[in-house]
Formats: C-alpha cells, sequence, structure tokens
C-alpha cells in the first residue's frame, strides 16, 4: 500500500489508504518509544512524503469545512493536554490529532475533483463486498479469519443467543455501521445506472448482512433503516423544510407527554429490537447532570456517573461512552461539540447547494441525495457508538468529499436550479383548440 501510495495515481492513493482501514485491524502496529504506529498512521506518513515530492499542494486553499475542521480539531487537542497533562500523546490527545489532521488533509489534498469519489465509491463497494464474504464465514463457523492479523477476537461474541462479528473492527457495532453508512451511497450508486448497477446491487446486499445480521447490532440496524428512510423521502425532496419542522414537533410533542426525558424513546426502541439502548439514554441523561463537569475543557473520569459501576474494565476511571456527541463533549466541551456540529451542518448545506444544481452536479441528483443520507446515517450511528477505530478514516473521507464540493461549487454554480416536481396533466375540457389561443399582450 506504501507503494501504491508513492507511485500511484491519486484516486489509488486513496484507495490505498481505504483499503488499508478495511481490511486491516488497528492491532497491526509498530511501538517505538511507546509511540503506536498502526498501519494505516504509517500509510498516513508516506502519503505526506508523497504530496511534498510531488509537489500536490500548490494551490490547495481553506474553505469553511477546513476551518472548522482545523479548530475543532486544535480545540480537542488543547484541552485534552490541558486536562490531562500526561496521557498528551494518548489517542485523546496528539495521537488524535494526528489521526484526524493525517487522514483528513491527505484526502483532501489529493481530490482535486469531486467526481473523483465516484472511483472512491467503487473501490468501497469492493471493500464491503470482501468484508462481507469474511463476516459471513464468521457468522456461520464462528471463527474471525481477520485474527490473524491480531487486534481482533477469533471467536465471536454472543448476547440474546446470537453471534456478533465484528470482521476487521475493533467491535461489532462498529463493523455493523461500516456497512450501514456505505448503504444509502451504494443506493445512489445504483441509481445511477449503467454499469454501476451489478456492483452496487452486491455491495448494497453485502451492507445489508453486515449491518442487519452479522453484528448482530440495534444501533447499526437503525442506522441502515435510515438510510432506507431517507431514499423514501426522496418524493418529497422540495419539501424537507417540512419534514423538518414536523421532526421538530414530534420530538417537542413527545417531550411535552412523556413522563421521561425525550431521549428514553431510545430505550423504548431497543425494548422492541433488542440493544442496550437503556444505557445510551441514561448516558445522556448523566452527560446532562454533569454538565458542569465538562463544559469547558471537557472530562477525562466519568466513573462516578455510572450508578451501578457500569464502568470499562480497561479504564476503571470511565464509564462506556457510547455517544460521540457526549465523547465531544468530554474532548473538548462546549466548544469542540458546537465545532463537531457546525461540521455537520455546513456538510448538509454543501449538500443542499450541489444537489439543487440537478444533472449539472458531479454525481447527479440522487447520488447527491445519497451523500446527503449518509450523512445522516452517521448523525444516527453517533447516538448508539464513538468512532474510535479505523472507521474514523471512512467518516474523515466523507468530510473530504464534502469539502472538495465547497471548492468546486463558487466556479461551477447554476444561476438556481431548482428540481420540480411533474406537472399534473389539466382536464380534457380545460383545453381549447390552438386556433382558440391568440398572440397578443398579456392582460
Amino acid at each position: 500500500m506504501s507503494l501504491v501510495m508513492l507511485q500511484g495515481r491519486r484516486q489509488a492513493a486513496v484507495k490505498a489508504l481505504l483499503a488499508t482501514a478495511a481490511f486491516l485491524p488497528l492491532g497491526q502496529q509498530i511501538v517505538i518509544f511507546g509511540l503506536h504506529f498502526q498501519f494505516f498512521r504509517i500509510l498516513i506518513v508516506i502519503g505526506f512524503v508523497r504530496l511534498v515530492s510531488r509537489g500536490e499542494t500548490r494551490g490547495f486553499s481553506f474553505n469553511g469545512v477546513d476551518k472548522l475542521f482545523v479548530a475543532w480539531a486544535l480545540v480537542a487537542t488543547v484541552c485534552g493536554a490541558l486536562r490531562d497533562p500526561d496521557s498528551i500523546m494518548g489517542i485523546n490527545c496528539l495521537g488524535g490529532a494526528f489521526n484526524a489532521f493525517g487522514t483528513y488533509f491527505l484526502i483532501r489534498v489529493l481530490i482535486k475533483d469531486p467526481a473523483e469519489a465516484l472511483e472512491h465509491l467503487r473501490f468501497l463497494a469492493v471493500a464491503v463486498i470482501v468484508v462481507a464474504l469474511a463476516m459471513s464465514w464468521e457468522y456461520v463457523l464462528h471463527r474471525n479469519l481477520f485474527a490473524v492479523f491480531g487486534g481482533v477476537l477469533e471467536f465471536p461474541e454472543m448476547r440474546d443467543n446470537r453471534f456478533r462479528c465484528q470482521g476487521p473492527f475493533e467491535h461489532p457495532i462498529l463493523a455493523g455501521t461500516f456497512g450501514a453508512t456505505l448503504f444509502p451511497l451504494l443506493m445512489g450508486l445504483w441509481f445511477r445506472g449503467g454499469h454501476n448497477r451489478r456492483l452496487a446491487f452486491l455491495g448494497i446486499s453485502a451492507c445489508a448482512f453486515i449491518s442487519m445480521v452479522a453484528a448482530a447490532s440495534s444501533g447499526a440496524a437503525l442506522t441502515c433503516l435510515t438510510g432506507a428512510t431517507g431514499f423514501a423521502l426522496w418524493t418529497m425532496r422540495t419539501q424537507m423544510r417540512y419534514v423538518r419542522l414536523g421532526m421538530v414537533l414530534i420530538v417537542a410533542a413527545l417531550s411535552l407527554v412523556m413522563k421521561a426525558p425525550v431521549w428514553y424513546i431510545i430505550a423504548r426502541v431497543s425494548d422492541l429490537v433488542g440493544g442496550t439502548g437503556w444505557h445510551r439514554a441514561y448516558l445522556i441523561d448523566q452527560a446532562v447532570k454533569y454538565f458542569g463537569e465538562w463544559w469547558l475543557i471537557g472530562s477525562s473520569v466519568t466513573a462516578h456517573w455510572a450508578s451501578a459501576g457500569q464502568v470499562l474494565a480497561v479504564d476503571p476511571r470511565n464509564m462506556d461512552i457510547t455517544n460521540d456527541y457526549i465523547a465531544q463533549g468530554l474532548h473538548g466541551g462546549v466548544l469542540g461539540l458546537g465545532l463537531f456540529l457546525a461540521i455537520i451542518v455546513s456538510c448538509f448545506k454543501i449538500v443542499g447547494r450541489v444537489w439543487r444544481m440537478g444533472a449539472d452536479s458531479p454525481f447527479g441528483p440522487k447520488l447527491m441525495w445519497a451523500f446527503g443520507v449518509t450523512l445522516a446515517c452517521h448523525c444516527t450511528a453517533f447516538i448508539s457508538i464513538s468512532y474510535y477505530d479505523q472507521m474514523q478514516v471512512f467518516w474523515f473521507w466523507l468530510l473530504a468529499v464534502f469539502a472538495a464540493l465547497a471548492v468546486w461549487l463558487p466556479k461551477n454554480a447554476a444561476s438556481g436550479w431548482v428540481p420540480q416536481l411533474p406537472e399534473p396533466a389539466l382536464p380534457a375540457h380545460t383545453l381549447r383548440a390552438p386556433e382558440t389561443y391568440r398572440v397578443g399582450r398579456a392582460n
């Protein structure tokens, strides 16, 4: 992959990074003086050697998404150093900053034209098919093929009489989220038609199997259902402001009639589909209760949030923070959480502007819609899991594509194309013969 990164085309270099994240567990790493260099981190270093040696950073300029991303990563790094100076090299400080800056800006510089993301997407379709085949082996024979690399369990764990397959990822939920967040993108690729359809169909099937069956995760399943719902809303694409308003009104109404806080809906849903929804709702409860502890620079100790002792075996000082929004607050305080949400809002705005261009956009209207649905799927997944393994690479890839679109827009934006639904046919009795129409001044 390093050879591909150094010598290959720009699209091939991005694929090398995506392949390393998709197929190699984080257990594959080299430790030098206490510093952990996972293989995708080594590839990031090689990637920047490529950028410098080839002069591919020439002409690069920061846009709004880039600036928000830099601010978000810097806030998390500074807060981590202030909060816990002894662990400044850890994943929540310089280690996390290296992963974020390195992955995002490597991909961001390598994407000169947003249309190049189509080639990345075709490769991700192949990757998810390979991962699904390996996870089907794990599902049937209860042995993880990726365990040969180290860093993942050889035998899948069981919950509620179901084996939870994880493939190359650190946790079954993350494996399921990988499939669930690719599902809408491959649906968009299928709708794009042409020679993409066969590959897209196989990829869609693989995503559904990973997220709905193999991972045995209610969070991943709901994320996949979010993708399906997003495509179902295509018929209401010109009325989305009313859909968003309706969602806000429903949440407000539920908060008035429910005895518990509205986020305990997560627990109710979990009662129906399985999973640990109560823990996620309780976690939000505790984050609100202890807001004073983390609002400024975050917090590194949350064990006292767990009244029943639900702490991590590998880190007795903390609860299992299975919510990325809360994790962002714990890493960077209110400012870090606010910048994270600002990145998401900015990306949704970019999706809207590019989608309104219709066929003039780099992807076409339905695939562009799929990118927006994928962003919504990540927002759903963040409620049930915090990305802490190579799943971050695929999240940063998506943000880099949106940032590339933000650069492309000012140069290519049309003069205000607005999609129109088909006009209803007029009743026959309202039509007049052509000769009865006259050309003249409008009255």
